[in-house]
């Protein structure tokens, strides 16, 4: 990359785990690629090959910071990582993920836009990257231990300064959802990275940066920054501006929006050495409980119930979580096997696997964690995931296990679809829908934006949905989307809908911001008093991350260039999939049957035969430039795109 004003370090760093080698190379052009998902897709094209499965050394672990990250935009602090998730269903398939903390902004003060690593370390290792010293380290005193004090050793050995990403014991013994976790709960979460991390012997990666991050026009920058914020600082579904002090923490390095992350104190009581826990979303499941029991009957007449998973108790909740993190385990384990547990409690199973089912003790659930984590006894199913573990045991109906997690989820949990997760009323869960449809993970990175317009549109409930949708809501629909019709009921323009989102969460993991905050899709207001009173048009800026861009690199660069990228990647990346995993339309319709449970809030769902589902799938393939047929990218949109060598080895 030649010629770089700001942003980019131009700089990717290569580590060859099997060859012990160190290597620096140029980073991709930005003009390209953008950022993170770009480079991360090119090096899944480029050098993974078909066969590849996530434990192998030819697999590939990507960490990219993009150029946002490390200057003072608001929640540019994200990393966006990529490999063969482990966790994939019913075959693992290159996918992402987002992690948050100031790890990522390390690395370009260090020097760096990407990190690759590939092969095998014949012993454990760590990675030490100090500015232009890089070294691997002898991790055999570190193997075997928690997160935290991985961290805290590592920490008190090279300094304080030092920010680490590192694998716990779920992540060593390949559970399939193990995370890789930075900080007390940053978590490259539910794909199973950390499992790959420990295929590879790599414990833990150290970073050290001296340096700053360029940028092209510092003065345009601030301005552009100052008007981002103010229109980013509620968040995407907050009112007000940023709460502070104890016990509030930013969650990523620049945030500056209103959020709930929050450091709550703990007594250590199941093992963990931290006196504190950093709770996010999810997290909250443990202590108070998680998102309504959901009930239904199927288009065959059915009946099925998945309770609601309740807290455990703010005390051992939180050690829970604690538990959890420091093990390397995705924070939505509970949230997942409290609801397939608890549903075959109601249909009369007292034990499973010769072991009972006491599912409101938190001491049962401490001993759970770390039977998964250490693959102890009946851990060693369990930390298959959901999807394996029933389809080798096969443990209640299928229908129990479609709603769970199944091969129409990727292997991830179903979530925010309106079933097993929150409550949505249509038009969301119909989008949702076919986003799962066409992605390899929980498409939940690519949905708060439109899920947060939800209590603007109609508030949703078990018993109904209120229909009537406000005028600026419509506005708002026409200027984003390209027609009102986007937040009535039907499928009408649902395909238009999701291409959107699909383009805009990956311009926010290419220049790595947080998906609680960008696209601005609405205005943020002081009070709700004041959002209840604006009867003027609710559009926030569509064009934000753009607005920062362009002073930030120096590249003259709008938002429909990013859109265009942005296309490109999702081309690329449905690419790797079609050459590497076999992906098809038949894969895609594997979503069809979750989705013929009817949905929680207005019971709707697909139709037996599904033909409206499949139209909606045409629809989309054409919007695409996809064959009908095959769902593959078709020549005349890869050389559209500047991908004519992809349509080559694609054989299209």
């Amino acid at each position: 990359m030649s010629d770089i004003r700001g942003g980019y370090t131009g700089r990717t760093l290569r580590i060859d785990l099997t060859a012990q080698k160190v290597t620096v190379e140029e980073t991709p052009d930005g003009a390209m690629w953008l950022g993170s998902r770009g480079w991360n897709a090119l090096v899944a094209w480029r050098e993974v090959p078909p066969g590849t499965g996530p434990y192998d050394p030819e697999n590939r672990l990507v960490f990219s910071a993009g150029p946002l990250v490390g200057t003072g935009a608001p929640t540019a602090g994200r990393t966006t990582i990529s490999t063969i998730g482990p966790r994939g269903y019913p075959e693992p398939m290159w996918t992402w993920a987002s992690m948050g903390g100031y790890w990522g902004a390390e690395l370009k003060y260090a020097g760096y836009d990407s990190l690759i690593v590939q092969g095998q370390a014949s012993a454990p290792c760590y990675l030490l990257i100090e500015d232009d010293k890089v070294t691997l380290e002898d991790a055999s005193d570190l193997w075997g231990l928690g997160v935290y004090d991985t961290q805290m050793k590592l920490k008190e050995r090279h300094g304080k300064e030092h920010q680490i990403a590192t694998i716990g014991p779920a992540g060593e013994n390949r559970v399939r959802f193990a995370s890789i976790i930075h900080r007390l709960n940053n978590a490259v979460g539910n794909g199973g990275f950390g499992g790959v991390m420990g295929a590879k012997g790599l414990k833990a990666i150290v970073v050290r940066g001296t340096r700053g991050v360029p940028i092209a026009d510092p003065q345009g920058f601030l301005d552009a920054v100052r008007y981002v914020w103010n229109l980013t600082r509620g968040g995407i579904s907050c009112i007000g501006r940023p709460d502070v002090g104890y016990p509030i923490v930013a969650c990523t390095h620049g945030c500056s929006v209103k959020c709930w992350t929050r450091i709550r104190p703990v007594n250590g009581a199941f093992g963990s050495p931290l006196k504190q826990a950093m709770t996010t979303c999810v997290d909250g499941a443990w202590t108070f409980g998680s998102h309504p029991a959901y009930e239904g009957t199927s288009i065959s007449g059915e009946h099925m119930y998945i309770p609601r998973p309740p807290g455990l108790g703010e005390e051992a909740g939180l050690d829970l979580v604690n538990l959890t993190s420091d093990l390397g385990m995705t924070g939505w384990v509970y949230d997942t096997w409290y609801r397939y547990l608890a549903a075959l409690k109601n249909l009369g199973y007292t034990e499973v696997l010769g072991e009972p089912l006491d599912l409101e003790n938190p001491l049962w659930w401490r001993d759970w964690l770390l039977r998964v984590a250490y693959r102890q006894g009946t851990g060693d199913d369990y930390a298959e995931g959901f999807p394996r573990f029933y389809e080798k045991h096969h443990i209640g109906p299928e229908s129990l296990a479609e709603l769970i997690g199944s091969a129409g989820s990727r292997g991830h949990d179903w979530h925010r679809d309106g079933r097993a997760m929150e409550v949505h009323p249509s038009p969301f869960w119909e989008y949702a829908a076919l986003l799962y449809a066409v992605t390899t993970r929980d498409v939940t990175p690519s949905t708060h934006g439109f899920f947060f317009l939800n209590p603007f549109a109609r508030r949703g409930t078990p018993q109904g949905v209120d229909e009537t949708i406000s005028e600026k809501v419509q506005e708002l629909a026409e200027r984003v989307y390209g027609s009102r019709r986007a937040v009535f009921q039907g499928d009408e323009y649902i395909e238009v809908v999701t291409a959107f989102h699909q383009h805009r969460s990956v311009i926010k993991d290419s220049v790595s911001v947080c998906d609680w905050v960008f696209p601005v899709l609405r205005k943020t207001y002081e009070t709700p008093e004041e959002a209840e009173a604006d009867t003027g048009s609710i559009y926030g800026d569509t064009s934000a991350e753009a607005v920062m861009y362009r002073p930030c690199t120096g590249i003259d660069m709008d938002i429909n260039e990013m859109e265009r990228i942005a296309e490109r990647i999702v081309n690329l990346e449905r690419a790797v999939d079609v050459r590497n995993f076999g992906r098809c339309r038949e894969v895609d319709e594997m979503v069809i049957p979750h989705f013929q449970w009817p949905e929680k809030c207005d019971r709707t769902h697909i139709s037996e035969d599904a033909h409206e589902f499949r139209a909606l799938l045409d629809r989309y393939y054409d919007l695409r430039g996809w064959d009908k047929t095959t769902g593959w990218p078709t020549r005349e949109k890869l050389e559209e795109l500047g991908l004519s060598d992809v349509a080559d080895g694609l054989g299209v």
